[in-house]
């Protein structure tokens, strides 16, 4: 169960700094002049899709590990 417990809190991290990092990507390519639109698909996609996928990635390691 703590196990687990840690898994997922390290998924809500990741996720929490993926889209920080997407955030202040957005801030400084603003600030230098480009014209961007912040939508929901725009700053939640690319860390929801990261999280996933490192998530298939990890659970591909796992399967092999235990084999």
């Amino acid at each position: 169960m703590g196990r687990e417990i840690k898994r997922v809190l390290k998924i809500v991290v990741l996720f929490c700094v993926l889209f920080i990092v997407n955030i202040l990507v957005f801030v400084v390519l603003s600030r230098i002049g480009y014209d961007i639109q912040m939508t929901e698909l725009s700053y939640l996609f690319p860390p929801l899709f990261s999280t996933s996928f490192l998530l298939v990635i990890d659970k591909i390691k796992r399967n092999k590990n235990k084999n």
